[in-house]
């Protein structure tokens, strides 16, 4: 039987160093999306230029320099501003994940389950849901 999501399904980009992690969470996101997985943000942002992304899953230590940068210039630049942001991270910076307008900031370990429901949890919000809970 094959569970593996079908062409029709978003598409989501997993940035993420650690292979077996990287493993872990395909094999479970691969059940309902079309996931894209790199180690460096070089790779990602080759694959971000590439495909019409729903969503990234992203390890910030996984990326080069100062991690916020990129997650800054992600979200200001018009042709990817709107791709929502999970941070799945060993770091606790909650805070500065959530100001900088991630849609969900996870402190690993993480279960692919956890991460699977809360990505489905994003992607379903309509533009009205998010603007509402925004303002709250």
């Amino acid at each position: 039987m094959n569970d593996r999501a079908s062409s029709q399904s978003p598409a989501i980009l997993i940035i993420e160093s650690d292979q077996a992690t990287r493993d872990l969470y395909q094999r479970e996101l691969g059940r309902r999306y079309r996931v894209r997985v790199c180690g460096n943000e070089r790779a990602a942002r080759k694959i971000v230029e590439k495909c019409a992304l729903e969503a990234i899953v992203v390890e910030p230590n996984t990326l080069e320099g100062d991690h916020w940068t990129f997650l800054r210039a992600f979200h200001v630049a018009p042709a990817t501003r709107h791709i929502p942001i999970v941070i799945c991270t060993s770091l606790d910076e909650r805070r500065r994940g959530l100001e900088m307008g991630v849609a969900a900031y996870l402190v690993k370990p993480v279960l692919p389950v956890t991460l699977a429901r809360t990505l489905a949890r994003i992607l379903r919000r309509s533009p009205t849901d998010e603007a509402n809970s925004t303002a709250e």
